[in-house]
């Protein structure tokens, strides 16, 4: 008899500790599910708007960089897949008009394949545009394309340390008349203001609009939002 109530308190306790392990696990960001993922995207944060509904490519357009590969969208992800021959892949946005200043981008992404940028984000900044680089430069290179006729890796913005492959990271870019700020997980990639500075896109094949892209990686983005601020 007490054999047997040892080994029912034993299964209790074994299912109560499995119960609570399975909820961590379960709400650990980097391992929801589809159907996890696809519900939270219905519970967008008051002020914010949705920029990617998770299942098709609406209100972007796929970018053609040269021989690159087709993205497209998988368990609530949009995928920017290794380019085919060239070394970038890209969408551009192509919805409603979005502002060129004084708003906030949020979105998650992880890098799959590769070594390189993974989610690079090319943004409208007043008249001009600039890209917030992170994971560059063989995957160690972060910043802000560019200023004054120096890139990431040259320029005051630039910061050294490098991401792990399949693991989903918060990006989030802030940009004001005078300032351009963005973080990647727990790293601030970019803190900057922009008085008196030149603001400009690296090279003329990256589009003018806001536009993901990656170069010699594979890499995967969800949850992209924009907040407008006043």
């Amino acid at each position: 008899m007490k054999k047997n109530k040892f080994i029912t308190l034993f299964v209790m306790l074994l299912t109560i500790a499995l119960t609570i392990w399975g909820d961590s696990w379960a709400h650990d960001p980097s391992e929801q599910t589809v159907s996890e993922y696809l519900f939270s995207l219905q519970d967008i944060p008051d002020g914010w708007e949705s920029l990617f509904d998770g299942k098709t490519l609406t209100g972007w357009k796929v970018v053609r960089y040269g021989g690159d590969g087709e993205p497209y969208v998988k368990d609530g992800s949009l995928v920017l897949p290794m380019a085919v021959s060239g070394p970038m892949t890209g969408v551009c946005w192509v919805g409603d008009v979005l502002p060129a200043n004084n708003y906030i981008i949020y979105y998650e992404a992880r890098r799959v394949r590769g070594s390189d940028i993974f989610a690079g984000l090319t943004f409208p900044y007043g008249d001009t545009a600039a890209s917030l680089i992170f994971g560059g430069w063989g995957g160690i290179v972060n910043g802000l394309s560019s200023i004054g006729g120096f890139d990431a890796s040259e320029n005051e913005t630039v910061q050294y340390f490098s991401y792990n492959n399949n693991q989903w990271y918060p990006v989030q870019l802030h940009v004001t008349p005078d300032s351009i700020r963005a973080t990647v997980g727990k790293e601030k990639v970019i803190d900057l203001a922009t008085a008196g500075k030149d603001i400009h896109l690296r090279d003329v094949i990256l589009d003018t609009g806001l536009t993901l892209w990656n170069f010699n990686s594979a890499g995967e983005i969800r949850n992209i939002r924009i907040k407008k601020m006043q």
